[in-house]
């Protein structure tokens, strides 16, 4: 049975992953979380080294999936000494702790690493990220494969999927300007693709699965839904499904966030492709089923699905 650490595994896609390695008894898992670390849920601060060395050491994984970031790209420009500790100085922690005990390490990143002027983008594509968010990741995704070759980073784009709080997903955060009836502008300009944080952790658990039976998995991946959307795009399926008005809301065909966005960072998922990994789940569809488990999420904003 393999010993799978997960850190940032109270999070969005950290509680997925853990959520379905649960599914079967081929796996140990060791859960880890700091601020909001219970039951279960080992706490573990991500900024000292020592403390992650020390845990490595007793709990020995066989595979970390390290989930754990920050993710916010304004928040990442305002307090950037805070972004590069989680991204990139606790993956280098990791890193170092993984390479000594021998465990091989998965690295979720972004395609925010990619400019966004020459879609899409394959894993050998040169990355320029044009903000700090972005910067942050891609440094932390070079101390990985400066550690151990062996290594693995695994690039994804938005994400949504089952949520305590609707903020949790820079996706389903939209329904509070669908429920604001007050004009608003939104984003109509910069190209996403919308995944799963489903389809993700079946992607992860495959990636597990071959890497034990011996599969060399190293270096960069890119894992995506098919689909591209905007902002406003997003939010008309999400009004759809809700009966809800959109008529408030004017779509705007130019960059609007504070911190820079890329215009189009689709990716091309080739090497996990060749290895028979890719996604299942279309927007409208899975989009739907994260809100089904969301209730208590949607009942704190006032929302039943219809």
């Amino acid at each position: 049975m393999a010993r799978v650490m997960i850190t940032g595994s109270t999070g969005l896609l950290g509680r997925a992953v853990v959520k379905q390695l649960k599914q079967t008894d081929e796996h140990l898992l060791i859960a880890t979380g700091f601020s909001r670390a219970e039951t279960g849920i080992y706490k573990l601060d991500l900024t000292d080294e020592e403390a992650i060395s020390e845990f490595i050491g007793v709990h020995q994984p066989d595979v970390i999936i390290h989930c754990a970031a920050e993710r916010r790209p304004d928040i990442s420009e305002q307090s950037p000494e805070a972004a590069l500790a989680l991204n990139l100085g606790a993956t280098g922690a990791l890193a170092k702790a993984a390479k000594q005990q021998g465990t091989w390490l998965i690295y979720i990143s972004t395609d925010y690493v990619f400019d966004g002027t020459e879609p899409s983008y394959s894993e050998a594509d040169k990355p320029n990220p044009v903000n700090f968010y972005g910067e942050s990741k891609l440094q932390g995704e070079q101390a990985l494969l400066a550690t151990a070759s062996d290594f693995a980073v695994l690039r994804l784009p938005i994400l949504y999927g089952e949520v305590e709080k609707i903020e949790e997903s820079a996706v389903l955060v939209l329904l509070n300007q669908l429920l604001d009836s007050t004009p608003q502008n939104v984003d109509n300009w910069a190209v996403r693709s919308p995944t799963s944080t489903q389809d993700i952790a079946l992607a992860i658990e495959q990636m597990i699965g071959l890497h034990l039976k011996g599969e060399d998995l190293n270096g960069i991946y890119h894992f995506s839904a098919k689909q591209t959307m905007s902002k406003y795009q997003m939010l008309l399926v999400l009004a759809e499904l809700f009966e809800l008005n959109s008529e408030h809301l004017t779509p705007i065909s130019s960059p609007m966030d504070t911190a820079k966005r890329p215009h189009d960072c689709t990716l091309s998922c080739q090497r996990l492709t060749e290895l028979g990994i890719a996604s299942q789940i279309a927007f409208k569809e899975g989009v739907k089923e994260s809100l089904v488990s969301s209730q208590n999420a949607l009942s704190l904003i006032g929302l039943t699905l219809k």
